[in-house]
């Protein structure tokens, strides 16, 4: 089964699915109204004298009760479907071309001192990051924003993501299923303010926290013990409502010390059922890479050096149990109640900061590997979601490399895309070529699939070989008003940021679009001719489009490699078409006036 097709036909499913828990949600909901109006009919002839009506009343009323929760159960069963539906939906619109219209597009992420992350489109609208981003959490998209990087880290590490993302693009229901569970988490959530809460020290120590939280036990006892002496005739009956009173005044005394210590947990309380959820999966889940057994050892609370710890899902259950109390202690009668029987503030309090000292120290261990997770599920999406692509294999040598065969952008639908092939080392290459011929795409679609392949993700191509290099590129070059730099300035800029790395030694790869196009054809030649001598090294492979044919007649400094290659367009029936293929040698054809007669700008 094709990838698409598995994905409409679960698509299918779960809205068969979802259309049949409707009609049960509909009868459940009846049920439940019937049941309490006869349970209410039921009592009401019983306060009429017969006994029956009693018994039947408190009948349906558990009939009720028991439907109540039985619905609460299945609608957040039909939840899950619902988020299971969303994240087939994401995958659907990677296939279809209307990721595009997602709201996330990583634009916050890009940086003006990497004008890489806009030349590549790796953030901003139609970008790698709006295509590749099923991160839920905040932490989850700036790990995923790291790794899209064009300067590669660790070759090992590079190699143990890739690892991990294969296992998972290997496995499409588990792919989806961890996908419809992180629908559960809000929007953009970040639990990292609460981790950081929590790790701060003094906050029991305050007068009202010491003072209650001893006598906890002891002062909720006094008013019950009062009361059955007053039942003897020991002690008037008001000794017991002077002291609930008592243990009221002291919950209002300690009110704000207590406060400030649990309200973290209102700011969380609703997230919690998305992150117990994804964590009860991830800790079930066998793996066989190294890089997710270590993350799962970390829902295990597995974390070596360390004694055993808690589970994330039994931590964030726990905390889910004292978040849920503290919401109904909110109700001012709840408050008064709660407080004046058993010092319910005093309880919580003390739960929450063993909690605090158990399971809070491993909250930020957990946070850090679910937004690991995230980070490769999201690297895992071409694997997923393309029929052909292919892991990269990194070379090991210390001269820029690359070869592929049959690449493709990853922006571009598949079927339309054209494969492209590439085998450079070490050397400059001059690419000519009519306007619209593809020349831009082809610098994009090799420097973005390297920067692909250092995420440690699948990239689609038929193969693709690339050693390790700092890429840097000059393409979408544009003027900066507020600074006074003009568009050719700011690519001489880049191009200068480019002969400066150079003198490091260290591998690069440069990409630069139409070289100089901001100044005269005279000074444009000068100048490139300059750029190219200074970045044909032999630790540099430098990709240079132009329209100048002159730059095609340059030597290489010391017998450096420069070679030419182009792409042409052709006509039929009147009409120019491209076949978007990278050809040796130089252009022989240009394009512009044929454009320009389009355009209805020459005649």
């Amino acid at each position: 089964m094709k990838k698409k097709e598995f994905f409409q036909k679960q698509h299918k499913e779960l809205c068969d699915a979802l259309l049949k828990a409707g009609k049960i949600d509909s009868r459940l909901s009846l049920w439940r109204s019937l049941s309490f109006m006869l349970a209410v009919l039921a009592l009401a002839a019983g306060y009429d004298g017969y006994l029956f009506g009693y018994v039947a009343g408190a009948a349906l009323l558990t009939v009720f009760v028991l439907l109540i929760r039985r619905h609460g159960r299945f609608r957040q069963e039909m939840a899950a479907l619902q988020e299971r539906l969303q994240a087939v939906e994401a995958f659907l619109a990677r296939m279809e071309g209307s990721w595009r219209e997602l709201a996330l597009d990583g634009e916050d992420f890009l940086q003006e001192e990497r004008p890489q992350g806009r030349d590549l489109h790796l953030f901003g609208r139609a970008s790698f990051f709006q295509y590749l981003c099923l991160a839920r959490t905040l932490g989850g998209r700036e790990r995923l924003a790291e790794v899209l990087s064009p300067f590669p880290g660790s070759r090992d590490v590079i190699l143990l993501r890739q690892e991990a993302v294969a296992e998972l693009a290997k496995e499409p229901q588990g792919a989806l299923k961890l996908a419809g569970l992180l629908q559960a988490v809000p929007e953009g959530h970040d639990l990292a303010p609460l981790a950081e809460k929590i790790k701060g020290e003094g906050a029991e120590e305050a007068l009202p926290c010491r003072v209650l939280g001893k006598l906890r036990y002891v002062l909720p006892l006094l008013p019950w013990l009062a009361l059955a002496l007053s039942l003897v005739g020991r002690l008037p009956w008001e000794a017991a409502f002077y002291l609930w009173g008592l243990n009221l005044l002291l919950s209002l005394w300690a009110a704000g010390a207590h406060g400030a210590i649990l309200s973290p947990l209102l700011e969380i309380q609703q997230a919690l059922r998305g992150y117990a959820g994804v964590f009860a999966f991830l800790e079930t889940r066998e793996n066989k890479s190294l890089y997710l057994r270590d993350l799962r050892r970390h829902f295990l609370g597995e974390t070596e050096g360390k004694d055993r710890g808690m589970k994330a899902s039994e931590g964030l259950a726990r905390l889910a149990g004292l978040a849920e109390r503290f919401l109904y202690r909110q109700n001012i009668l709840a408050f008064v109640l709660l407080n004046a029987l058993f010092l319910m503030d005093s309880h919580l309090t003390a739960g929450f900061l063993r909690w605090q000292r158990g399971a809070g120290c491993q909250l930020s261990g957990w946070l850090s590997a679910l937004q690991e997770m995230e980070m490769l599920l999201s690297l895992a999406l071409p694997a997923l979601t393309r029929e052909k692509t292919a892991l990269p294999v990194l070379l090991e040598e210390s001269a820029p490399r690359l070869r592929a065969r049959g690449a493709e952008s990853l922006l571009i639908e598949e079927g339309r895309a054209v494969g492209n092939g590439a085998d450079f080392t070490g050397e400059s290459i001059i690419i000519t070529g009519s306007n619209m011929s593809g020349k831009t795409t082809y610098l994009r679609t090799l420097a973005g699939t390297a920067v692909l392949a250092y995420a440690g993700a699948a990239v689609p191509a038929e193969s693709f070989e690339v050693s390790l290099m700092d890429i840097y590129t000059s393409i979408q070059v544009s003027d900066d008003l507020s600074k006074g730099i003009s568009t050719f300035y700011a690519e001489l800029l880049r191009v200068r940021q480019m002969v400066e790395a150079a003198g490091q030694g260290r591998p690069m790869l440069c990409c630069i679009d139409e070289i100089f196009k901001g100044t005269n054809s005279a000074d444009r030649i000068v100048g490139a001719r300059a750029a190219i001598q200074h970045l044909t090294r032999p630790h540099i492979l430098a990709f240079i489009t132009t329209h100048d044919f002159e730059l095609c007649e340059l030597q290489g400094p010391e017998g450096q490699p420069l070679r030419n290659f182009h792409f042409e367009e052709h006509y039929e029936d009147d009409k120019i078409k491209f076949d978007f293929k990278l050809k040796e040698g130089r252009c022989t054809t240009t394009n512009a006036q044929y454009l320009l007669k389009m355009a209805g700008i020459i005649y």
